[in-house]
């Protein structure tokens, strides 16, 4: 996993958080709701090598992420979510497609 781009998904991340824990997550963009997404998948495969966090976290997390990855044509992403009603396929593969998922936010973060 590429240590600079799991840095930038965790400060993004915390920053997303903090933003929602003041106004709430109706005030998301729609980029900042897929670095939340991001995040909290993330954290759940890094941490437990599955889903189950995100269930309890956000367990929208996945298809906000669909949703996102397809109105803003991320293809990385896209695929990195392929296969995410197979769960363990898609946490063993995570790590390999998380890198050019992530690089596209923060691409996206970068412009904005």
């Amino acid at each position: 996993m590429d240590d600079d781009l799991e840095t930038w998904l965790l400060d993004a991340g915390d920053a997303v958080i903090r933003k929602k824990g003041l106004a709430g997550h109706s005030s998301l963009e729609p980029l900042e709701q897929a670095i939340y997404s991001l995040w909290v998948v993330d954290y759940a495969v890094r941490n437990s090598g599955t889903l189950g966090p995100m269930h309890e976290l956000y367990p929208q997390a996945l298809q906000e992420l669909r949703t996102f990855s397809r109105s803003s044509n991320l293809q990385a992403l896209s695929m990195l979510l392929q296969d995410s009603d197979n769960e363990a396929f898609f946490c063993g593969k995570y790590n390999n497609q998380f890198g050019a998922a992530c690089a596209e936010l923060r691409q996206l973060r970068a412009r904005a």
